[in-house]
C-alpha cells in the first residue's frame, strides 16, 4: 500500500475496533488483543469512520470537516500512520477479492475468508488477500493416517477448511464403542469400514473436495507409499500396532519430501500434539526419538505390565487435539508460519495446558543432518 497511489482506496482492518474518549482515538485490535492510543481532532475522527475501502484519499478529504484546503495532505498522513501501525487491511474490497473463487465458493467459506484475510493483514503471510491462502488449500492434498477418535476430528476440520484431497486411511470397521468420540460415524455405520464411512461423511460436510478412501492396515512404510503420494501434508493419528512404531513409519515414508505431523493420539487426561516435521526445515522423527526415548531411563527396559488393549477417552477431550493438529496442518499447507515444529508438546486436559519440550535438529542426525 502506498499513499502516493492516486487509487488508493483504505480500508481499516475488520478485527479494529474504534473508540473515541474526548481527544483521544482508541484502537482495538480484536487479532491480537492491543489496544492503541492516538491524540486527535474531529478531522481525524471523521477520516477514521470513512475509512472502509469505498473511498480514494482525495474523496475521503473533500468529505472530511468540509473539505478544508489541506485536507488531502491530512488524510494521507493519518492513513500512512495508521498503516505503519498494522491497522489497515491489505485490500479495499474484501468480498471483491473472495468471489473471485466463484460465488458458491464464496459464500460457503465466507466467514474462513474474513479470517485468513485478518492474517495476511497482520503480517502472516506474503499473500494480501485470504481468497489466496483458500486457494491454496483448494489446490491440496492432506493425507489422515487413521480416521478414528483423533483421526476423525483431523479429517473433519480440514474437508470443512476446504482441503481440495483428502485421503483417509484405516483398517478398521465402525464399532459402537467408537460412536461417543469418533465424530464422523453414525449407528448406520456399525459394521461399515472406517474409511468409507469417513470418506463418505467428509463428501456429505463439503462439496468442493474430493475424498478418497484406503482401507489397509499399515505394517511397515511400504504400505504407505502409495497413500502419501502427491501429499502436500500427512498426518498421523494411528496407534495400531503402537503409536511409535506407526510414527516411525509414516515418518519414513513422507521423507524426505513430505511435510508431517506426528500427533500420536490421547488417553485419559493427557493428549499427545507431537511434532511437525517439516523437511529441511526442522528436526526430523530421528531427532524426536534421540531426544525423548531415553526419558526416565526407560530405555532397555523389561515391560511387566504393557499397555491395556482399551483406554479412557472421550469425545470432547479427542477433539480438542484432533482440532488442534488440525489447525497445523492448516496452516503449513497455506503458508501459514508452523507451531508445533522443533518441539515436542502435549496438552493437559485437567488444567488445560499446553507443555512443550524443545527438540534440536541434531548435526549428526544420520536423517537430517548437515
Amino acid at each position: 500500500m502506498s499513499v502516493a497511489d492516486t487509487a488508493l482506496r483504505p480500508r481499516l482492518r475488520d478485527s479494529v475496533i474504534v473508540q473515541a474518549d474526548g481527544g483521544t482515538l482508541l484502537f482495538l485490535c480484536l487479532a491480537d488483543r492491543t489496544v492503541k492510543r492516538f491524540a486527535c481532532d474531529e478531522f481525524v475522527k471523521d477520516v477514521v469512520v470513512l475509512l472502509d475501502g469505498t473511498r480514494t484519499i482525495a474523496e475521503i478529504g473533500a468529505l472530511a470537516c468540509g473539505g478544508r484546503p489541506d485536507a488531502r495532505e491530512r488524510v494521507a498522513e493519518v492513513v500512512q500512520i495508521l498503516e505503519h501501525e498494522g491497522l489497515l487491511s491489505r485490500v479495499a474490497d474484501p468480498a471483491l477479492e473472495f468471489r473471485l473463487l466463484g460465488t458458491a465458493r464464496a459464500e460457503f467459506y465466507d466467514r474462513q475468508l474474513r479470517l485468513f484475510q485478518d492474517f495476511c493483514d497482520q503480517g502472516w503471510s506474503p499473500e494480501t488477500s485470504g481468497a489466496a491462502l483458500q486457494r491454496r488449500l483448494g489446490e491440496a492434498t492432506a493425507v489422515v493416517c487413521g480416521v478414528g477418535g483423533l483421526g476423525g476430528w483431523v479429517a473433519l476440520a480440514l474437508a470443512g477448511a476446504g482441503v481440495g484431497r483428502i485421503r483417509v486411511c484405516d483398517f478398521d470397521r465402525v464399532e459402537v464403542s467408537n460412536l461417543t468420540r469418533q465424530v464422523l460415524f453414525g449407528m448406520a455405520d456399525l459394521g461399515v469400514p472406517k474409511a468409507d464411512a469417513a470418506a463418505a461423511r467428509l463428501r456429505e460436510v463439503n462439496p468442493f473436495i474430493e475424498v478418497e478412501a484406503v482401507a489397509r492396515r499399515i505394517g511397515g512404510a511400504g504400505d504407505l507409499a502409495d497413500v502419501v503420494k502427491g501429499a502436500d501434508i500427512v498426518i498421523n493419528a494411528a496407534d495400531l500396532p503402537t503409536p511409535n512404531d506407526v510414527a516411525g513409519w509414516v515418518s519414513e515414508a513422507c521423507w524426505p519430501d513430505i511435510p508431517h505431523i506426528m500427533g500420536t493420539g490421547y488417553a485419559y487426561h493427557i493428549g499427545v500434539l507431537g511434532t511437525s516435521i517439516i523437511p529441511g526445515r526442522t528436526a526430523c522423527w530421528a531427532c524426536v526419538r534421540a531426544e525423548t526415548f531415553a526419558d526416565h531411563g526407560r530405555d532397555g527396559l523389561e515391560t511387566v505390565v504393557g499397555k491395556r488393549d482399551r483406554a479412557g477417552a472421550m469425545g470432547a477431550l479427542s477433539g480438542l487435539v484432533g482440532n488442534i493438529l488440525a489447525w497445523e496442518a492448516i496452516r503449513i499447507l497455506a503458508g501459514l508460519p508452523p507451531a508445533l515444529g522443533d518441539r515436542w508438546s502435549e496438552v493437559d486436559f485437567w488444567p488445560l495446558e499446553i507443555r512443550s519440550r524443545a527438540v534440536a535438529q541434531r548435526p549428526d542426525c544420520p536423517t537430517c543432518g548437515r
